[in-house]
Parts: structure tokens; C-alpha cells; sequence
């Protein structure tokens, strides 16, 4: 690593806070604002521009940083794919697009990247499955792409959340980039570090702040997942695979594991999985009472957790366990949060009943 790891994210930190403030003003003159409801907490209109000035910080400062005519691991298609995502985002979060057409979509830019060359060719002894049979590899690919980044979607319910999930995400990329000596995939996600610190700017102001929107969760979490496949291909004949698998599962967990608690919730109750509620990590947060920086902090530090326990348990006993033991610890946490939640419901209907019979 060199000058140029520092340079690039500091590049996009420093034209985050340039490019933000002119697309929020815009962003009221075009009306692209999340706007107040029953569901959300705050009363005014917040504009949804955060994930486009991020796209356009870190792409201005990885194109003053990389090499012009270099293709990096194919990052050029996989630029394109995200590109096509972000415009999708920018669209919803106008319009707000059926949840079919949104999941159409994504399963056909995962259909290109597996045409890429990008895609899970092995599962490295996990439950005792190594090489995958052809099918397979394709769609096990396209379903972890889009429940991804569909899962990620999810977590940008709270302040600072999907930005402090993604730069965690990134800053655990960047270590495995470096183990596997690809450096320049290092400098990649340093870069979307610093496009996501300067974000955090405004996403934690008072006056000033924006949303990352649909267009930036939904960007972080592709950029995520593809970056993950394709640092264990590049790891695979290397001492470092098991390592990488690790990592890459340990940075996705919270977001794919909490979606599929929730679906598996909604679909229990007779509703469609795709029905809004609040019951999602974030949600449960906050019933503790802790506020959204704090919450935020919360759940990036549960991550941090899930990370550690898994490489303890990695290194005493192997692989599998290791999966195994960071999934008890993010359900046991759950778990807890879920008790307290219904704890609260049940202490506010008892309190209920108490002022109906005074």
C-alpha cells in the first residue's frame, strides 16, 4: 500500500462534502425528498440524494486515482451493473416501483455479473459441500446477489445505519484485499470509505441532513456482495480462502439473516414478506429507548462482534462452527430484543387497561 490508499479516500471524503450540499438543493426543487408517515420518525422532508453523491464523489475520485485503461477484475461491468441499480433507486425513491419489477431487475444484473466470471464456484468444505455443479454455482450466485442487496435495502431504516454497516463492511474488505495482495481492490473500498464518512456529514445533521435513499442502499449492498464473491475467488488457491469466506459471511450476516427473520415472521402472521412493518433489527433497537446514533453505533458494534466471534471460533475449531456460532450470537441478540419488545407491548396494554378502570 502506498500514497494513493490515502489519497483516493480522501479525495472522495472532501468531494462528498462538495457535491452534497448542490444536490440537496436540488433534490427540493425536483421534490426527491422522503417525506413524513406513519412509519417513520422524522416530520419534515428529508432529500434522498446521499447514495447519488457518494456515486459521484468516489467515481470522480477513483478515476483520478486508478489507472485510466485499467479493468480492475472486471470492476468496469461491475461499475455498469451498478450504475443501472443506482438510476433504479433514483426512480423508486421517486416513484416507488413495484417490489416485482425492483426484484426483476436486480436478478438480471445478477445474471450478468455470473456471466462476468463473478460468481460461488465452491462452498470450501461448509457443512462438509466443496465444488458446486454448474447450476448450482448459478443460482446460488443469483440468489445471494439479489437477496443481498435486497436484504441491505432493509437495514436503511435508522440514521447512520447503512452507511456505518457499509464503511464496517468495506473496512473488513480492505484487510482481506490486502491478505490476498489485491491492492487495488483496496484502494476501491477505502475510496467508498470515504465517500461514506463524508456522507455521514449530513446524515447526522440536524440541518443539513439527507437520506442515503433507496439509490445508496441499494448501491452499497451490490458493491458489497460482489465484492465478497470475488475476493474468495481471487483467494481461493491461497493459505488465506477460509479466512476470506469468513469475513465476507460475517459482513453479510446482520442484513441477510435479519431480512429472513423477518420475512419468515410476516409470512407466519398470513402477510406478504414485502410488507412493511417494525420489526426489523433497527426497530428493536429502538425500543430500548436508545436514540438512532446510538442504535446505529449499536448494531455496527454487533457486527464487530459477530466478526470476532467467528474468527475465535474459527481458529479453535474450524469453518462450519464458526458460521455456526456467529448465527447463535446475532439470534440470541434477537432473540433478547424480541422479548423486550413484547415485554414493552405488554407493559403499555396493561397500562391501557389501568386508565380505562380508573
Amino acid at each position: 500500500m502506498n500514497s494513493i490508499h490515502i489519497i483516493g479516500p480522501l479525495a472522495a471524503f472532501l468531494m462528498t462534502l462538495l457535491v452534497i450540499p448542490v444536490l440537496r438543493k436540488i433534490a427540493f426543487r425536483i421534490n426527491m425528498v422522503d417525506k413524513p408517515n406513519f412509519r417513520k420518525v422524522h416530520t419534515l422532508p428529508i432529500p434522498l440524494i446521499g447514495g447519488v453523491g457518494i456515486f459521484i464523489a468516489t467515481t470522480l475520485a477513483l478515476g483520478l486515482a486508478l489507472p485510466f485503461d485499467l479493468d480492475i477484475l472486471g470492476f468496469k461491468n461491475i461499475y455498469l451493473a451498478m450504475s443501472i441499480l443506482l438510476m433504479m433507486g433514483v426512480i423508486d425513491d421517486f416513484f416507488e416501483l413495484r417490489a416485482t419489477m425492483k426484484l426483476a431487475i436486480q436478478l438480471i444484473l445478477a445474471h450478468f455479473i455470473f456471466s462476468q466470471g463473478i460468481k460461488i464456484e465452491s462452498l470450501h468444505g461448509i457443512f462438509g459441500i466443496y465444488e458446486l455443479a454448474d447450476w448450482m454455482q448459478y443460482g446460488l450466485t443469483v440468489v445471494v446477489i439479489a437477496g443481498a442487496v435486497n436484504a441491505f435495502n432493509l437495514m436503511d431504516g435508522i440514521d447512520g445505519l447503512a452507511a456505518g454497516l457499509a464503511i464496517a463492511g468495506f473496512a473488513v474488505f480492505t484487510v482481506l484485499a490486502v491478505l490476498t495482495n489485491q491492492f487495488l481492490l483496496a484502494l476501491v473500498f477505502l475510496t467508498y470509505i470515504g465517500g461514506l464518512f463524508g456522507f455521514l456529514r449530513f446524515n447526522l445533521s440536524k440541518s443539513q441532513k439527507v437520506f442515503i435513499g433507496d439509490a445508496g442502499s441499494l448501491m452499497m449492498g451490490f458493491i458489497l456482495v460482489v465484492s465478497g464473491i470475488r475476493l474468495i475467488q481471487s483467494a481461493q488457491n491461497t493459505a488465506n480462502v477460509s479466512l476470506v469466506i469468513l469475513g465476507v459471511v460475517a459482513v453479510m450476516l446482520i442484513p441477510v439473516f435479519d431480512a429472513l427473520r423477518v420475512f419468515r415472521k410476516r409470512m407466519k402472521s398470513g402477510k406478504s414478506p414485502f410488507n412493511p412493518d417494525k420489526t426489523h433489527l433497527h426497530h428493536l433497537v429502538l425500543t430500548t429507548g436508545l436514540r438512532h446514533k446510538a442504535s446505529s453505533l449499536g448494531i455496527v458494534g454487533l457486527m464487530s462482534g459477530i466478526i470476532l466471534i467467528g474468527f475465535i471460533s474459527y481458529q479453535l475449531v474450524g469453518l462450519t462452527v464458526a458460521f455456526i456460532a456467529m448465527l447463535f450470537l446475532f439470534s440470541f441478540v434477537t432473540s433478547l430484543l424480541q422479548f423486550h419488545n413484547r415485554l414493552m407491548s405488554w407493559k403499555t396494554k396493561i397500562k391501557r387497561m389501568e386508565n380505562i378502570n380508573h
